[in-house]
Formats: structure tokens, C-alpha cells, sequence
């Protein structure tokens, strides 16, 4: 999943961050099994791990207008604010 999108640098994603930011902008809504199964390969972890990694990301994108939104009961989901540029980019 790495090597398939380009994201800002300056947002500075840990590798599980992004993997977990790049299954959010592939699906509607990624639920809390799914995150798991992005992160750790597996669901059996601790529940509040997704909530930590989404706080991490929320924490890194949301100055650039790329809101998470919590969907109660189901998972997550993107919200954009405004267009997205994409000038500095990693690979």
C-alpha cells in the first residue's frame, strides 16, 4: 500500500499512520477492524490503539483542511474541507 500514494511531507505520517490515512481516503468508512487489520495485520489488539492512531493523524492533517470524523459505532471516515494540494509529496 506504501509505494502507491503520494502524500504531503509535511505532515509527517509514521508508516502506520500513513498506511492507515492511505485506507481511509481507498474506502468510505475504515471501522475499527479494519484500522486493526491495517495496523497490526490482526484485530486482536487493544481498542483504544485506533483511537490513538486516529488522534496522531487527526493532529497532523487537520491544519490542512483533512478532517477525520468519527462515525459512531462504525468507524471513521475523511471530511474535506477544501481541495487538497499535493506540491511537496512523498513516494
Amino acid at each position: 500500500m506504501r509505494a502507491s500514494a503520494a502524500l504531503p511531507t509535511n505532515w509527517r505520517l509514521t508508516p502506520k499512520e500513513r498506511d492507515l490515512f492511505l485506507s481511509l481516503l481507498a474506502n468510505d468508512t475504515v471501522t475499527k477492524e479494519m484500522a486493526m487489520l491495517v495496523l497490526y495485520g490482526t484485530e486482536d489488539r487493544p481498542d483504544h490503539s485506533v483511537a490513538m492512531f486516529m488522534s496522531r493523524i487527526r493532529s497532523k492533517t487537520e491544519p490542512h483542511s483533512v478532517k477525520i470524523e468519527t462515525i459512531n459505532r462504525t468507524g471513521y471516515r475523511l471530511v474535506w474541507t477544501k481541495t487538497l494540494k499535493l506540491d511537496a509529496v512523498e513516494h
